[in-house]
């Protein structure tokens, strides 16, 4: 699992991120100065800045380019569902439903669809994250707030760029070792399941989830709760966002759940001791965003801390501080939480096991590639390497909850392999891969290939023994 010292080895991105987050913020407020476009501009230039920092930094110079384009247009749409939210809100929570959905559907479509629906996300998440109200009097014209938003985007993407390439240049962080463009995967046409039918792409069925999942989160949200209705969509966004099987969404729930909590009412009292437009809760701010986002790289639960926090200090700028929110807040919470389980569970679900089982195959196919070109062709190792770096990063992604099951799989005295054991014996192959990359001599190098050949087993005997467990009776499998 990431731990401290996985988290302070990712302590130079994380001041990168900083950094480009206090410029972003810096140009909001010169944007406000100069045109009096109010808060809503320097948040969202600062949260722009934030997630671009996040996820456009392995992207080569055309997609670069491309985002340079597209983010303004998209942030147009945004500043005009955010007027609506005010004035139109069934039409606002409509379009921003609907945005989040076609912005995950499209992941069907191949790389440059990929990328396009992150971008379409991107300020829907800022706008989500933290909602500013339209202050009275300091409400420009639409085509006016449109253009300035573009602008705002414009800014935010040229820091996140720039800031990035420098820090790669001169050596602070490390250059993506992905290539500048690589070619489309080819599209594999889909075989029919067991009963004759086409099985539905993981995207169509992530789309579903999170579309049913905020347009009842809106509808509970607008009749309960309102005017505080932010919590429970955030909360069911949060939880189903990057959806890797039922058992990920239940674990980022439970994470939500306690690192939300204890956010929610450490800023709501924080908050409530500083007065309303004060500055130093802006400042607040900025620290618990580049905490969270550092944060993240050992738990879920801190930045679900982290985002909550922000939510509460924002509300609490603009004069919404009371202590005796601090209930409804939590209770929206465990609300939105349960309702993304739910929905994960029994709509169009996706078994996170068939999740880990790809990836689990993918990191063998590139190691067994390695292991082959080590003894036959050494030129070749480093690409399969590379394979092996990318494959593992994305196991990565879908093994935290495995790992809790893990523990709770051991608290309850049961023993065996466990899915979590086949995630370890292939992060252990990362260390003998370097070594065998540096070959300082062919003892180190038959030593490397020997403990790989070690994980290798590890991970058939982990999918040896659930292919036993379900191939025994329900009787069988009880007793073993």
């Amino acid at each position: 699992m990431p731990s401290i010292s996985y988290a302070v080895r990712n302590v130079r991105p994380a001041i990168v991120q900083a950094v480009t987050l206090l410029l972003c913020f810096a140009s909001g407020l010169l944007l406000d100065s100069l045109q009096h476009l109010g808060p809503t501009i320097v948040v969202l230039t600062a949260v722009l800045g934030m997630t671009l920092a996040r996820t456009q930094r392995r992207r080569g110079v055309r997609n670069r380019l491309f985002s340079l384009v597209t983010l303004p247009v998209i942030s147009i749409a945004c500043t005009e569902v955010a007027r609506l939210f005010v004035q139109h809100p069934n039409v606002a929570d409509t379009l921003f439903t609907t945005a989040i959905g076609l912005s995950i559907w499209m992941r069907r479509f191949g790389g440059l669809a990929t990328r396009l629906g992150t971008l379409i996300a991107l300020p829907f998440i800022a706008l989500l994250v933290t909602p500013v109200p339209v202050l009275p009097g300091r409400s420009p014209s639409i085509g006016h707030g449109m253009l300035w938003s573009a602008v705002a985007a414009l800014v935010a993407y040229g820091w996140v760029w720039a800031i990035q390439a420098l820090a790669e240049r001169i050596g602070f962080v490390e250059a993506p070792r992905t290539p500048e463009a690589q070619p489309e995967p080819r599209r594999v046409p889909a075989k029919p399941t067991a009963t004759g039918g086409i099985p539905i792409p993981a995207s169509t069925r992530m789309a579903v989830q999170m579309t049913l999942s905020l347009a009842l989160a809106f509808a509970i949200g607008r009749a309960v709760f309102d005017p505080h209705w932010t919590w429970i969509v955030l909360t069911a966004f949060i939880v189903n966002s990057g959806n890797r099987g039922r058992g990920d969404v239940v674990h980022k729930c439970l994470l939500r759940i306690a690192g939300a909590g204890l956010g929610t009412i450490v800023a709501t009292l924080v908050s409530g001791l500083l007065p309303a437009r004060d500055n130093t809760a802006v400042v607040i701010i900025l620290i618990v965003l580049v905490i969270g986002g550092w944060l993240r790289t050992i738990s879920y639960a801190y930045w679900a801390g982290c985002v909550t926090s922000v939510l509460s200090l924002m509300q609490g700028y603009f004069g919404e501080s009371h202590v005796s929110l601090i209930g409804e807040r939590l209770l929206q919470i465990a609300l939105g939480g349960a309702l993304a389980v739910a929905i994960a569970w029994f709509v169009l679900p996706v078994k996170s096991s068939s999740v880990l089982g790809r990836r689990v195959k993918a990191c063998m196919g590139a190691l067994r590639d390695a292991r082959q070109a080590a003894r036959d062709a050494p030129e070749e190792f480093a690409q399969h390497q590379r394979r092996f770096a990318e494959h593992l990063a994305q196991l990565e992604l879908v093994a935290p909850s495995f790992y809790a099951h893990r523990r709770l799989h051991r608290l309850r005295g049961r023993k065996g392999r466990h899915p979590a054991d086949a995630v370890d014996a292939l992060r252990a192959c990362a260390e003998p891969l370097e070594i065998i990359a540096a070959r300082e001599s062919e003892g180190s190098v038959t030593s490397a290939l020997r403990e790989i050949g070690l994980s290798m087993r590890v991970v058939g005997e982990v999918y040896g023994a659930n292919r036993d467990h379900a191939a025994k009776s329900p009787a069988q499998a009880r007793n073993a």
